[in-house]
């Protein structure tokens, strides 16, 4: 174990831990749970068979320290800050393939952290179009499971559609991420609202705006942080808490605004 630690040079260190940070910084944005980021980048810090190699994720920054008393030129730490999160299981499965390849001698740590690299970023593994599908499927989806009639059926596909328009026209201009959840929820509101005025005045609105906002929902964000509260992580699992509940008022906030505005309207 020594004879491994004494051959590596500092630069070879100092890969080790931008390597392990790189895999950290990738699962974070794709929405992995904390304990799950941990244990990826422990195992890759063990790659450097160093005494002291400690990995500790939270759900808006990662840290690394490597340190052995063999490193002559003193240990290493690093910090990452995530600015950004989307769900993207598809990351996660690459990353642990890139990990289990490194550990298991298949690969170099450089191939790893090139890897790692093309990883981070490439595109989404589903086009826009594929996902505006998936949320037109979801409203859809929703207004049956809520008990929903035809006319239900059909608006909310209608609102699936506007709401996959909001997604991809929030993302092209780049609108932060609480002020785009309380623009879509405020339109969709107002668009079923439209619908039961002139196109189905027999329709459950309520059904529908229900349906249309489901996709929205943070539920891998309250999974996630109920999975970290669980293996006793307090700290990141009530980060995670307190985000999910943000994206959910912002939500609430935006059908909030939509009924405001037509109770304005109806008294005009």
């Amino acid at each position: 174990m020594q004879e491994r630690t004494t051959k590596q040079t500092p630069t070879m260190q100092k890969k080790i831990l931008e390597t392990a940070l790189l895999a950290g910084q990738i699962m974070c944005e794709s929405n992995a749970e904390s304990y799950r980021v941990e244990d990826t980048m422990n195992r890759i810090l063990t790659y450097s068979k160093a005494s002291y190699a400690v990995a500790v994720s939270f759900s808006t920054s990662i840290y690394a320290i490597l340190d052995d008393p063999n490193y002559a030129s003193g240990g290493f730490a690093g910090i990452k800050r995530i600015t950004s999160r989307s769900n993207n299981l598809n990351k996660i499965s690459k990353v642990n393939t890139v990990s289990r390849a490194l550990l298991g001698g298949k690969i170099s740590m450089d191939e790893a952290y090139q890897e790692l690299t093309i990883i981070r970023q490439a595109s989404n593994q589903y086009s826009t179009w594929v996902s505006s599908l998936g949320i037109i499927g979801l409203a859809l989806s929703f207004s049956i499971l809520f008990e929903g009639g035809l006319e239900e059926f059909i608006a909310s596909g209608i609102n699936g559609v506007i709401l996959s328009m909001m997604t991809i026209l929030t993302d092209k201009y780049y609108i932060n991420h609480a002020l785009s959840n309380v623009i879509q929820s405020l339109v969709v509101t107002l668009a079923a609202y439209l619908m039961l005025f002139h196109l189905f005045p027999e329709m459950n609105v309520a059904t529908v705006i229900v349906a249309t906002l489901m996709p929205m929902v943070p539920g891998t964000a309250i999974t996630n942080s109920l999975r970290d509260i669980f293996r006793e992580d307090y700290i990141a699992g009530s980060a995670r808490a307190m985000e999910a509940f943000f994206e959910a008022l912002m939500i609430a906030i935006g059908s909030v605004v939509g009924l405001a505005i037509l109770g304005g309207l109806s008294h005009v």
